[in-house]
């Protein structure tokens, strides 16, 4: 009999042990909910929770989260006034602990084409696929992400380094965001003050009789962060700064959602 009463206490033990660990789960997983959903407006829409893996630059204070990757401010200015692409590729590699410079990517590994005028038609490149003009004149005008992973790519594979270029064009902001939340820094293409894109400057794709309208206030800057509603930025006109994410965000989709990292 008391046996039997052992057994039925040890059982009910256990069974009291299940409840509390389920009850436990639930609640953990909703504290993780919470904060990754949040109301601060960066996880606005996130309707998986992201089994984070450790990372260092990610911090909670009073249940605010924040991620700040410490990205070196690279300037463009003088050399490259309209080398923000490449800026923001360098301070991303030199992040990584590779000492290479604005100019040596921009002069020896980004893929450019000049403009020309034939018959009183300017031609230039397809900006998906080459820096139109030079980052070191003030008549260069862009690129979008995939010379930049090309740039990238040239230099990794001169070096031999451990690292992969992405291109995340056409990503959401939640993607983005997970970037961040495995520790790399994105380099994003926004409006030079977040406000909407200006398209009054155009050209033939070269070779073709395919007009381009170019975006006249085009900038890429390096995303290292968030907290509460706000992103923080590496920008190589201004150096770190810290913008409202959802105007951010609104004006990566304005301009057709550009965007690569290095992983």
């Amino acid at each position: 009999m008391e046996v039997k009463k052992i057994v039925t206490g040890l059982l009910f033990l256990n069974f009291i042990c299940v409840i509390f660990l389920l009850l436990n789960f639930q609640t953990v997983k909703g504290i993780t909910r919470s904060m990754i959903d949040g109301t601060e407006g960066v996880f606005s829409g996130l309707t998986t929770v992201y089994a984070q893996e450790t990372n260092p630059y990610r911090e909670v204070s009073n249940g605010v989260i924040e991620v700040f990757i410490p990205v070196e401010k690279i300037l463009q200015l003088p050399e490259l006034p309209n080398g923000c692409e490449i800026t923001s590729l360098t301070s991303i590699l030199n992040f990584y602990g590779y000492d290479v410079s604005k100019l040596d990517m921009s002069d020896n590994y980004l893929p450019k084409e000049p403009f020309k005028k034939i018959n009183n038609v300017l031609y230039g490149p397809d900006p998906n696929k080459a820096y139109a003009g030079n980052p070191r004149e003030w008549s260069g005008f862009f690129s979008y992400a995939p010379p930049i992973v090309q740039a990238a790519q040239s230099y990794i594979e001169k070096v031999d380094a451990d690292l992969e270029p992405i291109d995340l064009s056409g990503s959401s902001r939640e993607e983005i965001i997970m970037e961040l939340e495995e520790g790399n820094p994105v380099v994003i293409w926004v409006t030079l003050d977040l406000s909407k894109k200006k398209v009054n400057y155009s050209w033939n794709i070269t070779n073709t009789n395919t007009k381009f309208n170019a975006p006249i206030n085009l900038h890429a800057v390096v995303l290292n962060g968030y907290v509460g509603d706000k992103v923080h930025v590496m920008n190589p006109l201004q150096g770190q700064v810290t913008y409202d994410a959802d105007t951010f965000f609104a004006s990566y989709v304005d301009l057709g959602s550009h965007a690569m990292t290095v992983k």
